[in-house]
């Protein structure tokens, strides 16, 4: 398709910069292109970046230039000269140690900005730079004209894609070979992506060894049968196949000059399919159809062709040394180029362009990184360990040099096992209570697939001086039992789901890499050959006979239970309660935590999904638990309070990414004993489009045995257009399996019933969890029309529904029921007839609870609390959660938990740590522990205990105390 020269209207605000002009040569060389000293322009077709032609600039010296007059002057701003620049694509077709000069010239033709871009390489290398990192005095802010300065020896170049002024460059421009210094910001010390050319420039630390002992040479040979076997899938795919030779027909190269013609290989961000342009995904594609076909049919044709698209993604910029303009993200488009390497490698080495294709492939896949430890506080390691490790394994064992291998592979094991420690803040890796972050936050729906490459790198190197360190399969083990923990069984809560709320499993190659990791030696401390606490695991969750599952059953290994009792993760303000086999996801959010990710195309509607959920998973899936996307009611995921708006009010209010933080810090769960737990949060909505800012309510879950108990106080908000709601539960009817019950009536067709006499109402869900709530409580079975989250597609769907209706714009509203999940008989019948717990205090102060079958008083105080004639616990600071019980008539057992992770830094991510918080409670009389505790102190306060507790990163202090006699 031919592109004509068109504007782009650039209309930046209190600024004088003209609209961005494209050039891309399709219908001549425009007038203001003018060559001085000896020299010429033309159009060419030899080679191209878009369209069909490009410039070709012929120079004999460097008194050989090409002038480019602006139509309109350009004075920049401070603004504008930090996000403005200009972006083409030149092409060299013979590597030189010189460079082409971009001058930009003021009225009286003074340089102010310049910058080189070296003809290092041959091939399309783009050439993307804004003038805040050009170099030049910049004095003169005022551009009429640029000029490129040819180099002082006969030659020529081609130039393509021409955009300038670009009103705003890319934030992750790449610098590379061709102009290294370009773009600052890549050298963030958190960026993960567009680094390439940094770690180019690394040196390896390790030495290279002379020669490898027999043992070196086994153990090397064995981690690369062990590689084989992995990528191995035995046939060529024929679908695959077809789409190689369907997208290399498409594409047409065609050798031309030194390179080729064909469809142009662009990144994503300035890519247009419409006109016929491609990106490293097709590339990946016709690379990988052509190796399947060559390894596994012997073809002679996909073989030429394999080795044709080698020589035509190098030549189009996929090379060493290249940015290609931008590289971010890149890494999920090329994992098959990578996988079908390995099998060509035979091919490879022999080929005449074998050093072109390995080093495009260790650059591209970050190999350099591994030259060093993997630096500390490095953020988005998901994604680098997800995308880019198999690429830097296969690099690593791909050097024709068996001794380069050894040190490569050395190298990548030791970035991986220094990449495995608790990172700080909220930066990406695993955190000191096993949940892992990703987009600054919990993230499991990246997690899946990265513990399936670091547990696959761990079998690799399982048993050879390559394996992990001890150290780091410790910290990865803390991962896999937080995920173990969060999914039911394969899957986990809406609440936790990031941008995806109704999708994300663990998946086999997840489940695999449990046993890969519980047969690289006992992590248990238990002196047992393998870990047998993870091998018990990994057979609960595989549904196949596999050779370890043989072997581990052969060993005397039983499938483990589901997983029972409370977890604490409030690096997400979450917390996980589990019996049997259900689970319970509650889920908050505060200045640390974000509440939702909300894309414009993806969980368009799932604002609340931290609004203090409480979501039941009694089956082993969503959907089998009662959550269907199709139909769903996005203001009603159960435990939520809420404002019942619209659809097009919830809609994603940002046109970007919207991740709110609250201005609350206290939210988040705490534990007792491991067994039984508690929920609390200070809920405030963020003042955002079709948001309500002075929407608050403090609420708490205190979970004990199969119950909940859930109160809500001080629920206030000033929106009298929409009721504000706190819903109970909202679950798929299926009229044969489902039918609900309200006070032991059932109901199994089209009803509504408002239940407001100010009794106590037991409702059953239909899926045998059991609510006893008074007040304003609603309950129905409707069909509901909804709209799909990321296309707004309708949908709809039949539900049953329970919630408490707190009216239009309540003041100081409040809320209490109590849940019975999958009772027996004689459970249901004991709740029914009394009441199992007592409510101590409720009020814009504290909610406390006492169970009487589990012996626990559970505290969740909002401000400072003081009761002089309490039985125990006299004062309790603002935003604590407090759990006790008498372990005998001596003792008690305390937890003390702060969930605020109290991060001095309040941004998208930061790598500063979660700092002490120090808690002073007052006890009533003289106490001891038997126990030294680093995090708690004792001290006499008259007749009474002082207690000092230290928190930290959330979680709670658990501690035993007896009376001082």
């Amino acid at each position: 398709m031919i592109r004509k020269n068109f504007l782009f209207t650039c209309a930046l605000l209190c600024s004088q910069i003209s609209p961005a002009q494209f050039i891309g040569f399709e219908n001549g060389i425009p007038e203001q292109f003018q060559t001085s000293g000896k020299g010429k322009a033309a159009l060419s077709t030899q080679y191209y970046k878009e369209g069909s032609h490009s410039l070709e600039w012929n120079f004999t010296n460097s008194g050989s230039i090409l002038n480019i007059a602006l139509e309109k002057p350009i004075t920049l701003t401070k603004q504008t000269e930090n996000s403005a620049g200009i972006t083409l694509w030149i092409y060299n077709e013979k590597p030189q140690q010189d460079s082409v000069r971009f001058e930009f010239l003021s009225p009286q033709g003074t340089v102010s900005y310049w910058f080189s871009f070296r003809l290092a390489s041959a091939g399309w290398r783009a050439c993307w730079i804004g003038f805040q990192h050009m170099k030049g005095d910049k004095l003169n802010k005022e551009i009429t004209s640029y000029r490129l300065i040819a180099p002082n020896r006969k030659g020529r170049v081609f130039l393509d894609r021409l955009t300038f002024p670009v009103k705003k460059m890319n934030d992750r421009t790449t610098p590379d070979l061709q102009m290294p210094y370009n773009n600052s910001l890549t050298y963030r010390d958190l960026w993960h992506w567009c680094r390439v050319w940094q770690w180019e420039q690394y040196e390896y630390d390790l030495p290279l060894p002379n020669s490898l002992n027999q043992k070196e040479k086994e153990e090397l040979h064995t981690i690369e049968q062990r590689l084989t076997a992995a990528v191995d899938i035995k046939k060529a795919p024929a679908e695959a196949v077809a789409k190689a030779y369907k997208v290399f027909n498409e594409t047409n190269i065609r050798r031309s000059g030194t390179g080729f013609t064909g469809s142009p290989v662009l990144a994503p961000d300035e890519l247009n399919r419409k006109a016929g342009e491609i990106s490293w995904n097709d590339v990946e594609t016709m690379l990988s159809g052509f190796a399947y076909d060559a390894y596994y049919n012997q073809s002679s044709t996909a073989q030429k062709n394999y080795f044709t698209v080698w020589d035509f993604a190098i030549n189009q910029g996929f090379a060493y040394g290249s940015g290609m303009g931008t590289n971010h993200h890149y890494g999920y488009q090329v994992r098959k180029i990578y996988t079908t390497a390995w099998l060509m490698r035979d091919a490879i080495w022999k080929a005449p362009n074998r050093d072109d294709i390995l080093s495009a492939l260790v650059f591209w896949s970050a190999l350099p990184e591994t030259r060093k430890p993997c630096q500390e506080e490095r953020d988005e390691l998901l994604d680098s360990w997800h995308t880019l490790l198999m690429a830097k394994t296969v690099s690593a064992l791909l050097f024709t040099n068996e001794c380069e291998r050894a040190r490569a592979l050395k190298g990548l094991s030791r970035w991986v096992s220094s990449s495995l420690r608790y990172t700080p803040g909220t930066i990406g890796g695993i955190k000191v209570d096993g949940t892992t972050f990703h987009h600054g936050g919990f993230y499991p729906a990246y997690t899946t697939g990265v513990l399936a490459m670091v547990g696959q790198f761990i079998a690799f190197t399982s048993q050879t001086e390559y394996e992990l360190t001890e150290e780091a399969r410790q910290i990865l083990k803390s991962a896999f039992i937080s995920m173990r923990n969060y999914c039911n069984k394969y899957e986990w809560g809406v609440g936790i789901s990031g941008r995806h709320p109704f999708r994300g499993s663990m998946k086999e190659d997840d489940i695999a890499a449990f046993a890969y990791l519980a047969l690289s030696g006992d992590l248990s401390g238990e002196g047992d050959g393998f870990d047998h606490h993870l091998a018990a695991d990994y057979l609960r969750l595989c549904q196949k006979e596999t050779p370890e599952a043989r072997y581990f059953k052969e060993q005397g290994i039983r499938p483990a239970d589901a997983p029972q009792g409370f977890f604490v993760y409030n690096y997400g303000s979450a917390g996980i309660f589990r019996r049997a086999d259900w689970m319970v996801t509650l889920k908050g959010y505060t200045t640390d935590v974000w509440g939702a990710e909300i894309y414009t195309k993806d969980n368009r509607y799932g604002r609340y999904q931290s609004y203090g959920s409480v979501q039941i998973m009694g089956q082993p899936s969503r959907l089998a638990s009662g959550y269907d996307e199709n139909g769903w009611d996005w203001n009603r995921l159960p435990g939520t309070t809420t404002i019942h708006l619209p659809l097009e009010l919830l809609d994603s209010p940002l046109p970007g990414t919207t991740m709110a933080h609250s201005k609350e810090n206290f939210s988040g769960s705490s534990s007792l004993e491991g067994k039984n737990g508690m929920f609390a949060m200070k809920l405030m909505e963020r003042s955002l489009k079709n948001f309500t800012p002075d929407f608050v309510a403090r609420k708490s879950v205190f979970c004990f045995d199969n119950r909940m108990v859930c109160l809500g106080t001080g629920i206030s908000n000033s929106n009298s257009a929409y009721p504000t709601e706190t819903t109970l539960f909202q679950s798929v009817f299926r009229e044969d399996s489902t039918s609900i019950f309200v006070d032991g009536k059932k109901q199994n067709e089209m009803f509504h019933s408002q239940l407001n006499d100010g009794k106590t109402h037991w409702l059953q869900d239909g899926y045998n969890n059991h609510y006893f709530a008074k007040g304003d409580v609603e309950v129905q079975i409707a069909r509901q029309d909804s709209r799909h989250e990321k296309t707004r597609e309708e949908t709809c769907g039949t539900f049953s529904s329970a919630w408490i209706n707190h009216g239009k714009a309540p003041q100081n509203a409040e809320y209490e029921y109590m849940v019975l999940i999958q009772p027996n008989p004689e459970e249901l019948e004991h709740a029914r007839h009394k009441q199992t717990y007592r409510i101590e205090q409720k009020d814009h102060t504290a909610h406390i609870v006492f169970d009487e079958a589990t012996g626990i008083t559970a505290y969740a105080v909002f401000e400072d609390y003081t009761s002089p004639t309490a039985p125990l616990l006299l004062q309790i600071p603002a935003e604590t959660m407090v759990m006790q019980k008498k372990t005998d008539e001596e003792r008690i057992i305390f937890s003390v938990c702060d969930p605020n992770l109290n991060i001095a830094e309040k941004s998208f991510t930061t790598k500063e740590p979660s700092r002490p918080i120090e808690k002073r409670l007052l006890i009533k009389g003289k106490w001891e522990t038997d126990h030294q505790n680093k995090n708690i102190t004792l001290s006499a306060k008259g007749e009474n205990t002082l207690l000092t507790v230290i928190c930290q990163h959330g979680q709670p202090v658990e501690f035993t105390l007896k009376p001082t006699h």
